[in-house]
């Protein structure tokens, strides 16, 4: 099922990256940044970029786009960003810091009404969120931390959400506990959520200067 609204969640510093903006980040090959590159992806969508640490910069560099602003970016994590941009429209919600390509978005858009990205890796980092599988593909409970069992895939960082049950309540816990990551809170009992894994499709989220040097060596 496609979707037509995107929202980019860009407000937090990348404190392993000197303070910059991942948004911002170019690719070491096409020399693009990471928004052009999601802007691209999500073509002939409404995109919305939730900005906060140093949100001047993105909005100059893409004053045509529609942003929200928050306020608390720095005592606060991704969850409160979310809960000030969710509205009733069916969206997809990514993170401000993953390079990825337009094929994966087309797919994603002939795959399931809700859905998580995953991927199987075995290295995870401490703040990894799991998904635990009932029946399936289907997500039964998202969790933060060490991972409990090698068969609950990894959350990477884009949903594609269309129950209206589904927003409202994600809406109304990322407001309500906006410390947290939106993956801990996605509610994931009121409607069906599909585990989809990304596969092929390059996906590569650039948390530290490390994931830069090696996306550049690959």
């Amino acid at each position: 099922m496609s979707v037509a609204r995107a929202i980019i969640l860009a407000a937090g510093q990348g404190f392993s990256l000197d303070g910059v903006n991942k948004v911002l980040i170019r690719h070491p090959r096409s020399g693009r940044t990471v928004l052009e590159h999601a802007l691209e992806a999500f073509a002939g969508k409404q995109v919305t970029v939730v900005v906060g640490f140093r949100a001047i910069e993105i909005m100059q560099y893409q004053p045509q786009l529609d942003y929200v602003i928050n306020h608390d970016w720095a005592v606060t994590h991704n969850a409160r960003s979310l809960g000030l941009a969710l509205d009733e429209r069916p969206c997809y919600v990514v993170s401000g810091d993953i390079f990825f390509e337009p094929a994966l978005v087309r797919d994603l858009d002939a795959a399931p009404a809700n859905l998580v990205l995953t991927d199987e890796a075995e290295n995870r980092g401490p703040t990894a969120i799991h998904c635990v599988l009932s029946g399936g593909r289907r997500v039964s409970e998202m969790y933060p931390g060490l991972v409990r069992d090698p068969a609950h895939p990894q959350a990477v960082g884009l949903f594609k959400v269309s129950s209206a049950a589904l927003l409202a309540e994600w809406k109304r816990r990322c407001m309500r506990h906006g410390n947290l990551f939106v993956g801990q809170l996605l509610p994931c009992d009121l409607d069906a959520v599909t585990a989809v894994s990304r596969r092929a499709h390059a996906f590569d989220e650039i948390n530290t200067a490390d994931d830069y040097l090696r996306l550049a060596r690959r």
